[in-house]
């Protein structure tokens, strides 16, 4: 076998989303993501694709998937719901190569996220395990305990799926309703202080997602977080989920988590 690092960073994504058993729809968001944590030539600019930048690269990153289900190293899966795709019938031959080709099967879609999945064979994870989730040491890092309440809450958002620190299901407050001008950015100067330095060191991204059902966003670079969280329009105040400012891991976020973070908040969930 190849190596980790004599893989693209099309390839290492479609095979991590592989090994978690994600579905097709929304993998080249994701690839998208990879190649701008990368800093790679062709990455898009600092948000997520358009619906029909997504249909332009359909044909590349069939390709590119294509050639991983030709050595064995990703398989498609159609799912009936939301089934694990390990247990769902592989799709193969002429039928793959029409369902790689069309954008219907690529792009997200709230109605239908989970038609396809992808998996990959147990001998994948084995041999390219730690590459895919590394881990980072953490000894200069203080232990979680050690950590505010505000820091944990921030950590944990970003390791969650949705992820969301604004809106109705965000894990932060709205400034009071009374507040105005100098107050409010002072209320929002103590709301992003356990966050910021994690976006500063690389490890947290954040993102506005403007709408309900769509897999649409914009990161919010660190010099303007604070005027993104002053504007209600951003943080959004509503009542749908999924809209608002959000967070997640980098890569390198993640193995710093796994370095240590990870396992003592799971082992307090566990005691609780």
């Amino acid at each position: 076998m190849c190596s980790w690092d004599s893989l693209t960073i099309a390839e290492q994504t479609l095979m991590r989303r592989a090994v978690a058993q994600n579905p097709l729809a929304g993998t080249i968001q994701a690839i998208g993501t990879a190649l701008r944590w990368a800093g790679a030539e062709d990455a898009p600019p600092p948000r997520s694709y358009s619906e029909a930048e997504q249909g332009e690269l359909v044909p590349r990153l069939g390709a590119v998937l294509l050639g991983l289900t030709e050595r064995g190293l990703v398989s498609v899966r159609e799912v009936e719901g939301c089934a694990p795709a390990a247990s769902a019938p592989a799709v193969t031959g002429e039928q793959l190569r029409v369902v790689l080709a069309d954008p219907v099967n690529w792009v997200w879609n709230p109605d239908s996220p989970c038609r396809f999945r992808l998996a990959a064979p147990d001998a994948v994870r084995e041999r390219w395990g730690s590459d895919m989730y590394p881990t980072a040491d953490v000894s200069g890092l203080p232990a979680w305990d050690e950590l505010s309440t505000a820091q944990r809450d921030v950590l944990v958002c970003a390791a969650e799926a949705s992820g969301m620190l604004t809106g109705p299901f965000g894990v932060w407050e709205d400034p009071p309703n009374d507040l105005s001008g100098a107050a409010r950015l002072d209320w929002i100067d103590r709301q992003l202080a356990p966050l910021l330095p994690f976006v500063r060191a690389g490890w947290i991204e954040v993102q506005h997602h403007p709408e309900a059902d769509s897999d649409a966003f914009t990161v919010i670079p660190l010099g303007s977080l604070r005027s993104a969280l002053a504007d209600p329009t951003v943080r959004y105040e509503g009542d749908e989920w999924g809209i608002g400012v959000g967070c997640t891991f980098t890569y390198a976020g993640l193995a710093i988590w796994r370095g240590g973070w990870s396992a003592a908040w799971s082992s307090r969930l566990t005691v609780r």
